[in-house]
């Protein structure tokens, strides 16, 4: 009987069937339904299941176990219902097996055992599976689609929970592998370790060994009684008393063994050495030999006369005044070390700086190497072919400008371990222009450079080693090679007169200002033209200790028109600056070269008091001379064809006009 086609189904069966295709169960195809039957009830419903995959035993699968794919649809895309098995209900007995037919034929042989390799062996104790377990638990007449179903209770999978699902990102990252370095430590570590471990086993079979007593003692010599006095008293009764000792002797001093004491050891000892021998029988230390002494004063004969035994005159304490302080040992060994022989800059700030240990010093020794090694590049300056230079190129060409000075003195510093920097700014040297009465002040700029360097006491001192090595003369184009010291020794508060850095914080003034504005720099005492300072020659100032910003009148202009007296004074640049340990000699007479009333008469020479310290002189108005002549200080180096330093006040003005003199400018101003 052909088979007929399927009865329409209810949406209730079809939504059942289709949520047992999901859970991956394999339902049965019923039995058609014959026209005219009623239709089957609807099922009770069931509670969900978790969805457990099938596990392996021995190789055969439990339940539904490989995929959880649902079967494959009917010929009408639609899902048969499922077989629903109830409590109680017998299920009916499994169709016979058919029987199986006897053949004579044996039976083939199996296939060779594969080897050991092909199983996939896993590191911890479970079974080992193969792919061809796997595979024989698949029905070999079905396409390996259909499942043997298996009821399950819900008493059964209510307790079981399916697994998290696994987030590789939160696990904790790995631990950074070790390097084999790392590895190699680590087992010379722990073989080291082990070497020292020694074995807790004790060993049944102990040796012992017998301890030997220590050596006897010698016996000691017999000691000799002390003799008992016995004194009798009046009473007739003998009374034994302790024994009387000897007088205790002196322990001679260690100082009295040595050569040529005998005589004061034998007067200290009761005017004979024979002492010693009397103690040395009664069982003391041998005496002795005074006879086999040698004599000091025969050895010291011998010896060859040094004169440097005598002992160094100490040297003297430096002053914490750079301008009174002598370097004449930091400026002499300075001149030992010519450019040419230098072959680094390190093996430079070595030999400069050793044999001294001031950080003064030290940076006044590089100051005077600049000065004898480094010229001012001249052509370059004038031309404006300024190029910057590094500290080994000014090393090797020896020219720079006021930047290389800088740089090489602070690239020999540094590498000698003092602290030093290069400042920035304007400098008032050579093409600098005073401002003309109702010239505007210019903006703020930069022109020069020079350094800071931190000397003794931690103090940081402005110094500018490229005016201190020489000077130029822009007429002549020429370069003046002269030992400035003074841009080495005055103060910061002076330095910044002419001196104005692009760093603020860099005045580092003693003054208690922390820094001063750009205008009153630039029309400053050496800025306005209306205020022009006086007109110092620094070379012959400096040489004999005249401090330039105290000359007076400080302005370069001095009015002739008024009545009165206007009073000309300078003095030295410290009160306790001595011109014989400090300058070149005793100091010379000064002078002042004036006009008469109408300006064209002969010039007169006024003498100078002074008090050692300092110079004073007034003069009339009137008679200083006209409008656009100079009047200026000169020193007489010369009086009558003999040297001048140390002619006294009075001298010099009854030589003047009787004999004749040669000397040098000191000091200008101008009659408006």
């Amino acid at each position: 009987m052909a088979a007929e086609s399927p009865q329409p189904q209810t949406i209730h069966s079809r939504i059942a069937a289709l949520n047992l295709g999901h859970l991956g169960r394999a339902p049965v195809i019923p039995a058609p339904i014959e026209s005219g039957t009623p239709s089957r009830p609807l099922p009770l419903p069931r509670s969900q299941t978790a969805n457990l995959p099938a596990t392996l035993s021995n190789g055969h699968i439990i339940g539904d176990a490989i995929g959880n794919e649902p079967n494959s649809l009917t010929h009408d895309r639609v899902l048969p219902p499922p077989t629903i098995t109830r409590t109680g209900q017998k299920k009916p007995p499994p169709p016979a097996l058919p029987p199986r037919k006897h053949s004579s034929q044996p039976s083939p042989a199996l296939p060779p055992r594969r080897s050991s390799a092909a199983l996939h062996r896993r590191e911890s104790s479970e079974s080992i599976s193969s792919t061809n377990s796997t595979i024989s638990a698949i029905s070999v007449g079905t396409n390996g689609t259909a499942r043997t179903p298996v009821t399950r209770t819900p008493s059964i999978d209510a307790g079981r929970k399916l697994a998290p699902i696994f987030d590789q990102s939160t696990l904790p990252p790995l631990p950074p592998k070790r390097t084999p370095e790392q590895i190699d430590r680590r087992y010379h570590d722990i073989e080291r370790s082990r070497m020292g471990l020694m074995p807790t086993k004790s060993s049944p079979n102990v040796t012992t060994k017998k301890v030997e007593s220590p050596p006897t003692l010698p016996s000691r010599p017999p000691h000799q009684p002390l003799q008992t006095t016995v004194r009798k008293e009046s009473a007739g009764a003998t009374r034994r008393f302790p024994p009387e000792r000897p007088p205790t002797v002196p322990k001679p001093s260690a100082l009295s063994f040595g050569m040529n004491n005998s005589e004061e050891w034998s007067s200290t000892n009761g005017g004979n050495a024979s002492t010693l021998s009397t103690e040395a029988s009664a069982g003391g230390p041998p005496p002795l030999p005074w006879s086999s002494k040698p004599d000091l004063s025969k050895l010291l004969a011998t010896k060859p006369k040094l004169a440097a035994q005598s002992q160094p005159p100490s040297q003297p304490v430096p002053s914490s005044c750079l301008c009174c302080r002598d370097f004449s040992a930091p400026d002499n060994h300075a001149a030992k070390f010519p450019r040419e022989g230098v072959p680094s800059i390190e093996w430079l700030a070595n030999q400069l700086v050793a044999p001294f240990t001031s950080p003064t010093d030290q940076a006044r020794v590089i100051f005077a190497w600049l000065h004898h090694n480094i010229a001012y590049d001249v052509v370059a300056f004038c031309n404006h072919a300024v190029k910057p230079s590094a500290p080994a190129n000014t090393l090797a060409t020896g020219l720079a400008v006021c930047e290389g000075y800088a740089g090489l003195f602070t690239a020999i510093a540094s590498n000698a371990g003092l602290e030093s920097l290069v400042v920035g700014g304007h400098g008032k040297g050579a093409g600098f222009s005073p401002l003309q009465p109702g010239q505007p002040i210019p903006a703020e700029y930069s022109t020069h450079a020079w350094n800071a360097i931190k000397i003794d006491n931690g103090e940081w001192k402005l110094i500018d080693p490229c005016w201190g090595a020489g000077s130029v003369c822009l007429r002549t184009q020429k370069y003046n090679k002269r030992f400035a010291t003074r841009h080495f020794t005055m103060d910061n508060d002076e330095f910044g007169l002419r001196h104005f850095p692009t760093n603020k914080s860099l005045f580092h003034r003693v003054d208690g200002r922390q820094q001063i504005p750009w205008e009153e720099y630039i029309i400053g005492p050496l800025g306005s033209a209306v205020a022009t300072p006086v007109q110092v020659y620094e070379g012959v100032a400096e040489e004999e200790g005249v401090a330039e910003p105290k000359f007076l009148p400080s302005t370069y202009h001095l009015p002739v028109s008024a009545n009165g007296t206007i009073h000309f004074q300078f003095e030295k640049v410290c009160a306790h600056w001595d011109p014989i340990r400090n300058g070149p000699g005793k100091p010379y007479p000064y002078v002042m070269r004036i006009h008469n009333a109408d300006g064209r008469g002969g010039d007169e020479m006024r003498v100078f008091d002074t008090n050692g310290s300092v110079w004073w002189l007034d003069v009339e108005n009137k008679l200083l001379g006209k409008k656009g002549q100079t009047v200026g200080i000169f020193t007489i180096q010369e009086l009558g064809g003999e040297n001048a330093r140390g002619v006294s006040v009075e001298e010099c003005r009854r030589a003047m006009g009787r004999k004749g003199w040669s000397g040098g400018a000191l000091a200008a101003w101008e009659l408006v």
